[in-house]
């Protein structure tokens, strides 16, 4: 018997090799250490470093989207007609310069001498320049996991390079902002933040680089000859990416109010250390990272939707029970680890099924676009991030928080800590039960194996 003839290796211009893997997997870590800032201490930053009222913090933070939601649609539609081989680089590359200069402005603190409106309206230019900027370059970087490979084990390797950078991005603003603004001021978290956001610029940049420098684009879209209009109708017919779409809207809202209200819950309410606050980010970083190894034999076995669903059940219902214990250190740390491992083994779920409703989004015809797809999920998150930072800052202006007090009263303390527990239970239980219902079951095997990257987040 003959043997069949061994594959031909691809030329070495088509491989795609490990450093080029994991420069594609710093890069998300990079946007994750400006994430999980923007996520856990922008808030804290305007409301007990640069006293900002929380009312004025609500609406800067919901103002300041106002431009990206326009900016990454055109992004998108940008790369789609870009030529093959020059789509989405030029932006990665052209963006991180501006992106690191915000990155410094939004959390500079200005003179106490100047008005506070004058104040609140350079914080918010500042910050709506980063929100800009971060759509641009973190919308071309998303698009690239499509664009290196059209090969699904590729795909999966670059979507868990990705992953496995986002976590350790986010562990790593959890374990080190604090401390490190703490040092480098000197008990002056004022000149602390300013200092230690230049520190930020130069390691995010440098992350960004990395794809930037190292990854090539080697598949090019048709969607240059498709009219925008029809690529919008065509995305909004998918009922599956109207699904997962929807879920990223509740889970994003739910996680901002999570993440933004920890810090005043462990100060106010649980009464430790602002780093405290830190650790606790830290442990959910790993458990997340322990439950993304979870994931793929649970996927194997029941499939992803029933994952993607049950998964976020578990998280919302954990959050809920979390909130009816008495209010100790302990009990909130071991609700918090498991609400992140519930979270790890959901993100490759969420993950496949997009790269499945995405891949499905030009019906018959196959995928027609690349850039608006990935552009409309990524501004999906931003806006569950920027409605959620508002309705937070109103909940705790509501509660009678006071900006830069010791001390809260105990009506402060019960919306801080529903803020944290409570509301975020809620959504994601939402999510699960009402939103991801009835979502199609896939083979499991199938839908790991043609697993692409997440939206950016």
């Amino acid at each position: 018997m003959m043997r069949p003839p061994a594959p031909v290796p691809p030329p070495p211009a088509l491989r795609v090799g490990l450093k080029e893997i994991v420069a594609f997997g710093a890069g998300d870590a990079g946007f994750n250490i400006i994430w999980g800032l923007m996520l856990s201490y922008l808030a804290y930053f305007y409301t007990d470093i640069c006293f900002f009222p929380a009312r004025m913090v609500g609406f800067m933070l919901l103002a300041a989207r106002a431009a990206s939601l326009v900016t990454d649609p055109v992004v998108g539609l940008w790369i789609d007609r870009r030529p093959a081989g020059h789509q989405a680089l030029p932006l990665l590359r052209g963006g991180l310069a501006p992106f690191m200069v915000l990155v410094v402005l939004t959390f500079v603190p200005l003179p106490r001498g100047w008005p506070i409106a004058a104040r609140g309206v350079c914080a918010g230019v500042a910050y709506m320049g980063l929100c800009v900027s971060y759509g641009v370059v973190n919308t071309a970087y998303g698009v690239m996991t499509s664009l290196i490979s059209s090969d699904p084990a590729i795909r999966l390797r670059l979507a868990t390079s990705r992953m496995v950078g986002a976590t350790l991005g986010g562990l790593a603003v959890s374990m080190a902002t604090l401390p490190a603004v703490d040092f480098l001021g000197q008990g002056n978290r004022q000149a602390g933040f300013a200092l230690f956001m230049m520190v930020v610029a130069c390691v995010v940049g440098l992350l960004v680089w990395l794809p930037a420098r190292l990854c090539h684009e080697r598949v090019a879209t048709d969607g240059g000859d498709v009219a925008p209009r029809q690529l919008v109708v065509s995305l909004l017919a998918n009922r599956a990416w109207r699904r997962l779409t929807g879920a990223m809207l509740l889970t994003m809202l739910g996680s901002t109010f999570l993440f933004g209200t920890l810090v005043y819950d462990v100060r106010y309410v649980l009464h430790a250390g602002d780093h405290m606050a830190g650790w606790l980010l830290g442990m959910m970083s790993l458990m997340v990272l322990a439950g993304c190894g979870l994931s793929l034999p649970l996927c194997a076995r029941w499939g992803t939707g029933m994952v993607m669903c049950r998964g976020t059940v578990a998280a919302g219902s954990i959050l809920l029970l979390t909130y009816g214990l008495p209010v100790r250190l302990d009990l909130t740390g071991a609700g918090l680890a498991l609400f992140g491992l519930c979270v790890g083994v959901c993100n490759p779920a969420c993950f496949t099924l997009l790269a499945q409703a995405m891949r499905h989004e030009g019906g018959a015809d196959g995928l027609h676009t690349v850039g608006l797809g990935w552009a409309l999920n990524s501004m999906a998150s931003k806006m569950a991030f920027d409605i959620g930072g508002s309705l937070l800052a109103g909940v705790l202006a509501a509660a009678g928080l006071a900006s830069g007090a010791g001390h809260q009263t105990v009506q402060a303390q019960a919306g801080i800590h529903a803020g944290f527990l409570l509301v975020p239970a809620v959504l994601y239980l939402l999510a699960g039960t009402v939103v991801l219902r009835g979502l199609a079951a896939q083979n499991p095997v199938a839908a790991v194996n043609s697993t692409a990257s997440p939206p950016p987040t």
